[in-house]
């Protein structure tokens, strides 16, 4: 490394494996790295060849739980925490929130602590997970092998949906509550769909993944309150006297009432539309 290029500097050394420091714009930052504490000092430049990974974390409230965090759990269930979620990015191909290694670290090590002490704790809701969000789900499968193979232990197999239950709060930057939601929501409105057309959806099917995705992103800016008008249709046309037509218009109109009735939220023309067409295709593939 030449002397012009930018060096690191300690400003707080929280244990042997954890210091802070501030990155180039001044931005206080938590590296981290194998031993990149030991037998240094604050004011010392960082060793690079020891730096395992750098954290800018959103919100004050994050910096000081995941400082807590860090001197609480071994060093070794972070570098698990955090090779998971490199590897689930690139599987999802999307961006996760640099706050995802507090939540998921910590559950990791409540969840290897749990199997080890032979002490039970309730799971999340799997089966929806694994149905509406099977990107997520199939991450969660490969974590728990990691996490199986490097603890040397036997996770049950529904431990998947709590990671990927951490992955898709990651994605938006959502809170446990709205993903709750949005999950909750996506599983009603599929079983209004469902009841009142008188069908068992394949799941399998291309159009059945485009109406979860479509439902999710509808509820989600239900729930964060973030209706924005959508794009309007200048000409759709649909034969009203057509009997398959009159039955998905009785569907929509049970599925705007629970809308009404759970979100206070009125559901728009465009998205009345935006369902019609998803239901429809589901009805053509079934």
């Amino acid at each position: 490394m030449s002397d012009s290029e930018f060096r690191y500097m300690i400003h707080k050394i929280l244990n042997n494996n954890v210091v802070i420091s501030e990155d180039e714009n001044g931005k206080e930052i938590i590296i981290t790295g194998n031993g990149i504490g030991f037998h240094a000092h604050v004011g010392f430049k960082v060793d690079t060849d020891k730096i395992f990974q750098i954290y800018e974390l959103r919100g004050n409230e994050n910096k000081k739980r995941f400082e807590m965090l860090l001197n609480e759990i071994p060093f070794a269930c972070i570098q698990l925490s955090q090779e998971i979620i490199t590897d689930a990015s690139k599987e999802l191909n999307r961006s996760l929130s640099p706050n995802l290694i507090i939540a998921l670290a910590d559950h990791i090590n409540f969840a290897v602590t749990q199997v080890q002490t032979g002490t039970a704790h309730p799971f999340l809701i799997s089966e929806e997970i694994r149905r509406f969000y099977k990107a997520e789900y199939t991450a969660g499968l490969h974590a728990v092998d990691k996490i199986n193979h490097t603890y040397g232990i036997q996770l049950p197999s529904n431990e998947a949906s709590s990671i990927a239950f951490h992955l898709i709060n990651a994605e938006s930057d959502a809170n446990a509550d709205e993903t709750t939601q949005i999950i909750d929501g996506t599983n009603e409105i599929l079983q209004i769909i469902e009841t009142s057309l008188n069908i068992k959806i394949r799941e399998e099917s291309l159009s059945y993944s485009r109406l979860i995705t479509h439902i999710q992103y509808f509820l989600k800016r239900v729930v964060t309150k973030e209706l924005n008008a959508q794009t309007e249709f200048n000409t759709v046309f649909f034969n009203e006297e057509d009997e398959e037509y009159q039955r998905i218009a009785v569907c929509l109109d049970k599925i705007k009432s629970y809308l009404h009735d759970k979100y206070d939220c009125d559901m728009s023309n465009e998205e009345r539309i935006y369902l019609l067409i998803h239901i429809t295709r589901v009805l053509q593939t079934n």
